[in-house]
């Protein structure tokens, strides 16, 4: 007569315990390199996605201004940028004067916040738009304005006076437990002509 067994014995279960932890030792270091490789792909859409939404803004923006009026005020690694533009501020209105002359219609500027990894952009539409504004740049002093980018790490301006053009240097960072991702660009933000419009 055979006995049915009714569990195992202590050395199926050694062995069976011993299988699952080799089994578990080659899976574990398989899911951290996944998850490292999942969390770079995230940093770096994450810095692709607001270097992009940066220079793609700041180009649109600065294509509609006016070169000369060009501002840069830098204070504590802080760079503040202004420019005229003709675009309204709310709604479509006549850019023209009677003259056939462009009418200037607001300050559009853009905040780096050294010591918070962002650029801000604000409106602030001229009393009355003119052909040759008189108003001063308005002060960023504790407005907010709305965010275009966080982790920009640096925001560097220049522009030759005369030119139409604005070099803007910005590196996008994120940092993660086992590695910082970095892009930077360089784009050259050119003005439209306005001159014989």
């Amino acid at each position: 007569m055979s006995s049915a067994r009714k569990g195992f014995t202590f050395a199926e279960t050694l062995v069976a315990a011993g299988l699952f932890l080799l089994l578990l030792g080659f899976f574990v270091p398989i899911m951290r390199i996944c998850w490292q490789a999942w969390q770079r792909s995230g940093s770096l859409q994450t810095v692709q996605r607001e270097t992009l939404a940066l220079s793609f803004r700041l180009r649109r923006d600065f294509a509609t201004s006016r070169p000369e009026s060009l501002v840069v005020q830098r204070n504590s690694g802080n760079v503040l940028i202004s420019f005229l533009s003709f675009e309204a501020v709310q709604g479509s209105e006549t850019m023209w004067n009677e003259k056939g002359e462009i009418l200037w219609r607001k300050w559009t500027q853009y905040f780096f916040e050294s010591a918070k990894h962002s650029v801000r952009r604000r409106e602030v539409a001229l009393a009355t738009p003119a052909n040759e504004p008189t108003e001063p740049v308005p002060a960023w002093d504790g407005v907010k304005g709305s965010l275009v980018a966080g982790h920009v790490g640096q925001f560097q301006v220049s522009s030759n006076s005369g030119e139409v053009k604005l070099k803007v240097t910005i590196m996008t960072q994120e940092d993660t437990a086992t590695r910082t991702t970095q892009i930077s660009v360089l784009p050259s933000v050119y003005a439209l002509d306005t001159v014989g419009y």
